[in-house]
């Protein structure tokens, strides 16, 4: 039978592979004849882990892990025997984690949990009559969540919950009829909740909700007609909702809104006339400027940056010659530097750094040698380095582990697995603090795709991981809407490195402190957060609490 098994990497000298002080944990969840539990959507609520897991037994059910064998468990078999419920849409809900589930009497629906099996729920059977939940994501705004559902009468509409059936309605019937106008992409930024949805007159527009029904309408008609703008990328930085619509007059470009129609406006038309000039990927924050991909009329889709004004914004490097493109995407911020992947047309799509100069944007290393792609995602700060995932040959996907230089890139795996091809299934590497290792799942061994952890045993004296409390600094207002003054008492201060990471430990902030009171403008859901701030080798900490 399959069991649990450890594996210490500091047993085995494997020549190709990051060695000690990494520990390796396997748990082997399906002792079926299938083998793969493929774990995902792995979210840390309190002092355990909730994911999604699979057996022969009982199907995709949820969850729970306090990061030991004895620990980890089935919560509950919400779709009874060998029929999976898939749990999805982890949404963390003040103390309790909200997602989406099927059972075999009311489809698929929204559900609660406190992490015990009698405190897993159904919140409501909002369509009676098949599926209420859809598979756009929640948000988390002054207090209540706010879904997408469909109560078989309405279409697919905006609703609210306070996670009980009573506290669960729709905001608003934005386009009547069966139809419904399936709002997506639901963001809050600047005290509101933006988000797409078609009225069935104007197409797929930007919409703006405060959470009532007479406060809820379209920002703003960008492309009059029935098809609408259809924007999408939509992300709060700052104040600032940043998105990519698309009209016939300048094709896909950046616009900006602070939440006013007046205020809803394109930032530069990139690529003039009716060519797209923003194409797929995230904004990013970095270092007081915003990057982005974009394509220009002569070198293709390139690193972008914007200051927030037309004449801000500008290409930080033409990374792939000419009119090729480099595609940057799934960009990432670790140790005051901006990381993602690109290719260059010569070494394919590979690791990339940059500090937002030309100079000094460059390939990492090529770790899928020549012209293989690596296509890096997944990255995780844990410690001192860096994690993600990336592929060392054709299909190839390995784990692997970056101090910001090249030679300190390695790809690290347990000694059982030396050339084995896991399957990273995973859309994130999660970092469990209670267990203060990285989660994911890996199809390294016999046991088939499988949750996993990595533990780094190593201490770092001067690592922001390891921090020192001391009365040095203030934040106020403190509970904030997300932004906050950042007040240094040092005397002495000069430069510094500010970083604000969730509850699960990830980095969802970092800028550079060049002064000893700043104002800081974050985006983050409502929820407890620990700022760190970095001056020399002192690292300070203190609780921040967005509401």
């Amino acid at each position: 039978m399959k069991q649990f098994f450890t594996l210490l990497f500091c047993l085995c000298a494997i020549s190709m592979y990051a060695q000690a002080p990494f520990v390796f944990n396997g748990f082997d969840l399906n002792t079926g004849a299938t083998q793969n539990s493929t774990p995902g959507y792995m979210t840390v609520l309190g002092n355990k882990m909730l994911f999604a897991a699979k057996t022969d037994a009982n199907g995709r059910e949820l969850w729970i892990s306090d990061g030991t064998v004895a620990g980890t468990q089935m919560l509950k078999d919400i779709n009874a025997g060998n029929f999976s419920s898939n749990p999805a849409l982890f949404t963390p809900f003040g103390s309790n984690l909200l997602f989406m589930a099927t059972d075999a009497v009311n489809g698929s629906e929204y559900w609660i949990t406190d992490g015990t099996a009698s405190g897993t729920s159904m919140i409501k059977n909002i369509n009676a009559a098949g599926n209420g939940a859809s598979f756009y994501k929640p948000v988390v705004y002054n207090g209540k969540a706010y879904i997408v559902a469909n109560d078989g009468v309405n279409g697919l509409e905006l609703w609210v919950t306070d996670g009980t059936a009573a506290g669960t309605q729709m905001v608003k019937d934005i386009r009547p009829g069966l139809n419904g106008s399936s709002p997506q992409s639901l963001t809050v930024c600047n005290g509101k909740i933006f988000f797409t949805a078609n009225d069935g007159t104007n197409g797929t527009e930007l919409w703006v909700s405060d959470g009532t029904s007479a406060g809820t309408s379209m920002l703003k008609n960008i492309e009059p007609g029935a098809n609408g703008s259809n924007p999408t990328e939509l992300k709060a930085i700052g104040n600032t909702l940043y998105f990519v619509p698309f009209t016939t007059a300048n094709g896909a470009e950046v616009w900006t809104s602070e939440g006013t129609t007046a205020g809803t406006q394109m930032l530069q038309d990139i690529n003039p006339g009716a060519g797209s000039g923003v194409g797929s990927g995230s904004f990013i924050e970095y270092g007081g400027k915003v990057f982005f991909s974009a394509r220009d009329l002569t070198n293709g889709r390139e690193l972008w940056a914007t200051d927030g004004t037309s004449a801000g914004t500008q290409m930080i490097k033409d990374i792939s010659p000419g009119a090729a493109s480099s595609l940057p995407d799934y960009f990432y911020i670790y140790n005051n530097k901006l990381y993602f992947q690109a290719d260059d047309g010569t070494n394919g799509t590979e690791l990339w750094s940059s500090d937002g100069t030309a100079a000094g944007t460059q390939m990492l290393k090529d770790l899928n040698a020549g012209a293989g792609d690596s296509y890096p995602i997944n990255m995780t700060t844990y410690k001192k380095q860096i994690y993600f995932t990336a592929m060392q040959a054709a299909n190839d996907w390995q784990l692997w582990v970056s101090d910001g230089t090249a030679a300190g890139t390695k790809k690290i795996a347990p000694p059982v697995a030396p050339n084995s091809n896991p399957a990273f299934s995973t859309v994130d590497i999660v970092l469990y603090p209670q267990d203060s290792a990285l989660y994911f799942s890996a199809n390294y061994t016999s046991a088939g795709e499988e949750l996993w952890s990595l533990k780094d045993t190593t201490t770092y004296p001067n690592s922001i991981s390891n921090v020192n409390n001391q009365n040095t600094f203030s934040l106020y207002p403190n509970p904030n809407n997300g932004t906050f003054t950042l007040q240094l008492d040092d005397a002495n201060f000069t430069t510094g490195v500010l970083q604000v990471c969730d509850a699960m430990g990830r980095i969802v902030y970092e800028q550079q402190v060049n002064s000893k009171k700043e104002t800081i403008r974050m985006q983050q859901p409502a929820g407890i957060y620990t700022v760190k701030l970095q001056m020399g080798d002192a690292v300070l900490t203190k609780q921040l609490v967005i509401e």
